[in-house]
């Protein structure tokens, strides 16, 4: 394979992940205003900002374990 077959099918791939990184980052966006307003829509109180909760969902959803 020559050195231009190689720079070629290296700008493709980068052209690629770059591509697939701006639709991962819309997609994400979408999922936060949507979540955000299901949240701002939601008849239930919360102790949680918008932003923790998202913050919340962001990391799996997991709560820290306190002790009592």
């Amino acid at each position: 394979m020559s050195q231009d077959d190689k720079a070629r099918k290296l700008a493709i791939r980068q052209h690629f992940l770059a591509r697939h990184e701006a639709r991962k980052a819309a997609m994400f966006a979408e999922w936060e205003d949507n979540i955000r307003e299901a949240i701002e829509a939601s008849p239930i109180e919360t102790r949680m900002t918008i932003e923790d909760g998202l913050a919340f969902l962001r990391t799996g959803g997991e709560r820290k374990s306190r002790a009592h």
